[in-house]
């Protein structure tokens, strides 16, 4: 009787938990190149317009960024972190990412 009690649904939530931080690298990689490639359209717009080295430069750092976040992504589908220390590590790092890109595309497009 006592194996019956279930805790606000916990023994079931905990698995879908974990699936979802293992996958959370994955997740915000995504959200990243969706943040790339509108900061790339701004800035190739503003480069068709001014043509300067500045521009180009933007468009550049966009653009590598954006081939790194892609290579990340085609990495973690193929080599999902096993431990859920290495997917918070991952979520952290990539996490800081997308804030950065998020206030950078904010000032972009003032």
């Amino acid at each position: 009787m006592l194996m019956e009690i279930n805790l606000f649904g916990l023994p079931d939530i905990l698995p879908t938990l974990l699936i979802l931080v293992k996958y959370s690298a994955l997740i915000t990689s995504i959200a990243n190149i969706c943040l790339l490639a509108c900061m790339l359209y701004v800035y190739l717009e503003r480069y068709l317009k001014v043509k300067s080295k500045f521009t180009t430069t933007l468009v550049l750092f966009t653009l590598l960024f954006l081939i790194q976040n892609i290579l990340f992504s085609v990495y973690f589908v193929f080599n999902v972190p096993e431990a859920i220390f290495n997917a918070l590590v991952l979520l952290i790092f990539l996490g800081l990412e997308f804030a950065a890109l998020a206030l950078l595309l904010m000032i972009t497009r003032e």
